[in-house]
């Protein structure tokens, strides 16, 4: 351990990020800070503590690795490089590339491994490369960031200002951990990550599991647990820039909220501790701090006895915790080419209680599976789950949905799908799902946009029309894909409630949310409807005659002959719209006779 000034810290270094760390983190905001303490150094006048970094170096010849700090030292190199890029001496300016950036033997100072690498470096040479992750995304807008700063800097103080800083910059001091075994640097790490990224759980169980894997097995699985964690954080980073993809937008991951650590905790919900006598998923309120106190903690401690059986557990952990983040990046993919992915996670906004399920069922290779006892696949009766029981009535059961998830392990496909049908009995019977669309209001009721599509493909098959393409859905939602109210949700003094049949202004309250009131349509027209009577938006050209869905055509041409859409034809709708759902997702759907008799292939259904 050791205090250096930054020159002193750059020179005779060639400084990497290895590329199993997590992607560059940091925001416009955190670009202040680091401005804020080069400002305050200037402001008095000497020394100014800059942070902690934590290096690995295996010999004086070899690269140095960047443990904690990468986020720091990446952000500090895009201002070193600004700043020099601004000043007009070109000896001052050679001096300072050669200290910071670039050396003339050694070539680049500091480099960024892995997928990021060529980015970095066309952006430093001002190349404006297009970002393919969020994590690049990051880099250009911090680096943007700067320039804007730099510039507004020497448009303040003009170039002795700009040398001022990168003086400055110079002599600020930073505290310096050299550790030769890597495993141990990284174990260090945990404990000083000091004005860094706050540190995720996802952080601290690789450090600790590099600890064990330092302490316990002389390092042997350090080289894997980075190589693994690296490639669950970039996972994860493409999980995110694909829900967020406009069109493609998965609510549940596009919040800000949704982290690593959700899925960690997803992982211990769906992981099978058995082979090594543990019992993982049992607390279905588990948070990303129970994981790791109450699950991994007290695994690791119990089996460092065992050292073969620790070295087991820690590999297989770790690559199940590698391919489940890998699974959720596949399932979120498949979006793209998969009509009813995209209609289960983009249209239904699958609830997250089914997360560990479905990712545990894709890495078992079952969602497409069939039992003998219901046509179905398996990943139609999630779709049933979640739309009856999670939207429909509104309830997150979770005691019960990670139960199976943790049981199936011991069990079949046919078992999976009979314990999901008894779930939706409990939770959503067909008497109750017809009763609910009919009598309540359903106009934000989560479901809805999946079952009015639904109503779609059902207007289109009457007119031997296809159902709406993939490509066509995702423009559409990326367009605004919304709910319009056939009869008015605010009506003005001008709607007669009376003369289209409801007794009261509160009867026409309790209806106009109801399913048979509900009607999907383009977001433009839906707001071209607005102010519109019923009789105009039905029977005007741009209105719902020039949707390009079938559904708001077939309501408008239910009252072509002069029959007013009114509260009976409202009512009739509801019960109509009820009927065809409860019909579309049967609780069970079971072969035709012949056709079961029919089935050969052991691929067709699960009979273990």
């Amino acid at each position: 351990m050791s205090t250096k000034t930054i020159e002193n810290f750059f020179t005779g270094k060639t400084l990497v990020i290895p590329s199993y760390q997590r992607d560059y983190a940091w925001r416009e905001r955190n670009v202040d800070d680091l401005f804020d303490d080069v400002e305050e150094a200037l402001e008095v006048g000497g020394s100014h503590y800059l942070g902690t970094f934590i290096l690995s170096q295996s010999d004086r010849s070899a690269p140095v690795h960047v443990v904690d700090g990468q986020q720091r030292l990446t952000t500090l190199t895009m201002l070193l490089d600004v700043l020099i890029e601004a000043v007009d001496d070109n000896h001052i300016k050679q001096h300072y590339r050669n200290t910071f950036i670039e050396h003339p033997v050694t070539g680049a100072k500091f480099r960024v491994l892995g997928d990021n690498e060529a980015f970095f470096r066309d952006l430093l040479a001002g190349k404006n490369p297009a970002p393919v992750s969020d994590g690049q995304e990051r880099l250009q807008n911090a680096h943007r960031w700067i320039r804007q700063r730099v510039n507004a800097l020497e448009g303040r103080g003009g170039q002795a200002l700009v040398k001022q800083w990168l003086l400055c910059i110079s002599s600020m001091e930073v505290l310096e951990f050299i550790e030769a075994n890597e495993g141990k640097a990284i174990r260090m790490f945990q404990s000083v990550n000091d004005r860094g990224v706050p540190l995720a759980k996802m952080d601290i169980v690789k450090s600790l599991l590099v600890y064990y894997s330092n302490r316990y097995l002389q390092g042997e699985l350090d080289e894997l647990i980075s190589a693994q964690f690296g490639q669950a954080f970039r996972s994860f980073s493409r999980i995110k820039r694909l829900a967020g993809e406009p069109g493609y937008k998965v609510r549940q991951i596009d919040r800000d909220a949704f982290r690593e650590d959700d899925v960690l905790r997803y992982h211990y919900l769906a992981f099978d501790g058995a082979p090594f006598g543990l019992t993982a998923g049992g607390d279905y309120s588990a948070t990303s701090e129970t994981v790791l106190e109450a699950f991994l903690k007290p695994a690791l401690k119990r089996l460092r006895g065992n050292i073969d059986k620790l070295r087991e557990f820690i590999h297989a952990y770790t690559i199940d915790l590698t391919e489940f983040f890998a699974s959720l990046e596949q399932v979120i993919q498949a979006t793209r080419t998969d009509k009813q992915s995209y209609l289960l996670w983009v249209v239904q906004d699958l609830s997250a209680t089914l997360y560990p399920l479905v990712v545990r069922l894709y890495l078992k290779r079952w969602l497409d599976k069939r039992g003998t006892t219901d046509q179905r696949r398996l990943i139609d009766i999630i779709e049933l789950t979640d739309l009856r029981v999670f939207k429909l009535r509104g309830t997150n059961p979770q005691a019960d949905i990670f139960r199976i998830t943790r049981e199936l392990h011991q069990h079949s496909v046919e078992w999976v799908i009979g314990a999901l049908q008894d779930f939706c009995r409990w939770g959503m019977p067909d008497a109750m799902m017809a009763s609910r669309l009919i009598d309540e209001d359903m106009f934000r009721n989560p479901a809805l946009p999946r079952m009015l599509l639904q109503e779609e493909a059902v207007a289109r098959a009457a007119m031997d029309e296809p159902d709406v393409c993939l490509t066509d859905l995702a423009t559409l939602n990326q367009n605004g894909l919304t709910v319009e109210h056939i009869l008015p949700q605010e009506p003005d003094n001008s709607f007669s409630i009376g003369s289209y049949g409801f007794a009261s202004d509160e009867d026409y309250l309790l209806h106009k949310h109801k399913l048979g009131n509900l009607v999907l349509l383009e977001g433009s027209i839906n707001s071209a409807c607005k102010d519109r009577t019923v009789e105009t938006k039905m029977t005007a050209p741009n209105l719902y005659m020039a949707s390009s869905l079938c559904a708001p055509k077939a309501v408008a041409a239910s009252c072509a002959s002069d029959r007013r859409f009114d509260r009976s034809q409202l009512v009739e709708r509801s019960v109509h719209l009820s009927r065809t759902m409860v019909e579309c997702w049967p609780i069970r759907k079971p072969y035709a006779p012949r056709a079961l008799d029919e089935m050969t292939n052991p691929a067709d259904a699960d009979v273990e």
